[in-house]
């Protein structure tokens, strides 16, 4: 069995059914099933593996960003020992990367 290299888990809210069509598509196209759900206006994204496509699945999801959005995406590198946070809020999109050492710094809040 392969290890796992990469986690990503995040939502973004609110968003139409669209946006997880979108996502899918990002991710089929990367190989990646089953990761990404609707729980009403809450779309999900959870994902163990080897390679996640973040930047990918992020611009699939700024056309959906709007004054009402909230949300998170987190993506664990455990081979470069990374949290890349992408957050979303307002309609904007904010990234930060840190060592995982300092992941429950504040400025990555």
């Amino acid at each position: 069995m392969r290890p796992v290299l990469v986690k990503a888990y995040g939502g973004l809210s609110p968003v139409p059914p669209k946006a997880l069509a979108d996502v899918q598509a990002v991710l089929e196209s990367w190989f990646i099933e089953d990761a990404a759900e609707m729980e009403g206006d809450l779309l999900r994204i959870s994902f163990e593996g080897d390679a996640f496509p973040d930047d990918e699945v992020v611009d699939a999801l700024k056309p959906f960003l709007c004054g009402k959005s909230w949300g998170r995406l987190d993506v664990l590198d455990l081979e470069a020992w990374t949290l890349r946070r992408w957050q979303f809020g307002e309609g904007r999109l904010r990234v930060s990367t840190a060592t995982l050492n300092k992941a429950l710094d504040t400025s990555l809040q």
